[in-house]
């Protein structure tokens, strides 16, 4: 399986909450940190900025464009990017439905939004290695595409008709797999492991971790398959994907082996082995400092109804902290 669908099978995305958004001018509106879900809108009318935490200034999105949210940090749409933003909750008292929320008289700026949740929260780290927001512009064809989809995600939600939930859920990968695949082909993309596939040595290597997890791999052996010296290798992957292939690795065994542990009947030693690890003690040291606690209380926690830990932006940014 290639890297990004293999990210995507992980996570497991699923059609949470959409709606319309119905802007008149001067609004504002800011929304909490939302670590564990990705936001796809649709801009069907107007112009709108987009201010996300940690970037350093606005982004101007137009009538027809499409853009996503990936990190799960907190945003503000606003009219005019001088405007202080209000709190969603003091703004929405309802949950969106068909009908367009109405802030501040409408008229101006329509979005259309939709929320996806993930499985895994901690699945969620490689999603946050993306740009805190990613832009189609509507002159690319694939975004007419992608807004088209969100509308239908919109209706299928609304409607509430037999089998919407799982059209619904379908529509959702869908566009998160044509908007990654979009930024994938984009050499000028932000940093992130999207501009490392992008990278067609860089691209081999990140296919090999993917495909064997498990494999003792050394930073020589995958700058051989990449065809590159190590340093060379080294040096371009941290370039790309904003961290080392070692620590990409890491990160991306321990989330395979939790979905492992989730899915499957296997024994904590059983998939330490798998992964790589000599020891059910080793395994239990790396999967806790990615995880944030030891397999089997991991383990015991999702068996009993509990859900991933509540973790913030800034939680998911310092993973190897």
């Amino acid at each position: 399986m290639d890297p990004l669908s293999d990210i995507l099978s992980i996570l497991k995305p699923q059609s949470h909450l959409a709606g319309l958004l119905d802007l008149g001018h001067p609004s504002a509106i800011g929304f909490p940190d939302q670590a564990g879900a990705l936001k796809c809108n649709a801009m069907i009318s107007g112009d709108a900025w987009m201010s996300v935490e940690g970037r350093k200034e606005p982004v101007l999105v137009r009538e027809g464009d499409f853009f996503i949210l990936p990190t799960g940090r907190p945003f503000a749409i606003k009219t005019d990017p001088s405007l202080e933003a209000e709190p969603v909750e003091q703004l929405l008292t309802a949950p969106l439905s068909k009908e367009p929320a109405v802030i501040n008289g409408g008229g101006g700026t329509m979005i259309a939004s939709c929320r996806f949740t993930v499985s895994q929260v901690h699945a969620f780290r490689l999603i946050s290695m993306l740009p805190s927001i990613m832009v189609i512009p509507a002159q690319e064809e694939i975004a007419a595409h992608l807004v088209h989809s969100v509308g239908l995600i919109l209706e299928e939600l609304a409607d509430a008709r037999p089998g919407s939930a799982l059209v619904a859920q379908h529509l959702s990968h869908v566009v998160l797999i044509q908007t990654l695949r979009h930024h994938h082909a984009d050499k000028d993309t932000q940093l992130s492991w999207l501009k490392a596939l992008a990278d067609t040595r860089l691209a081999l290597a990140l296919t090999a971790m993917h495909s064997d997890p498990g494999k003792k791999w050394t930073l020589s052996e995958l700058a051989e398959v990449a065809s590159m010296s190590r340093s060379v290798f080294a040096r371009r992957f941290q370039e790309a994907a904003g961290q080392s292939p070692m620590e990409y690795l890491a990160v991306l065994r321990m989330i395979k082996a939790s979905d492992q542990l989730l899915s499957s009947r296997c024994t904590i030693a059983t998939v330490a082995d798998a992964f790589g690890y000599k020891s059910e003690n080793a395994f239990n040291t790396a999967f806790k400092r990615v995880m944030g606690r030891p397999p089997r209380q991991f383990v015991n926690e999702r068996s009993k109804g509990g859900s991933d830990p509540v973790l913030t932006a800034e939680d998911l940014s310092r993973s190897f902290q």
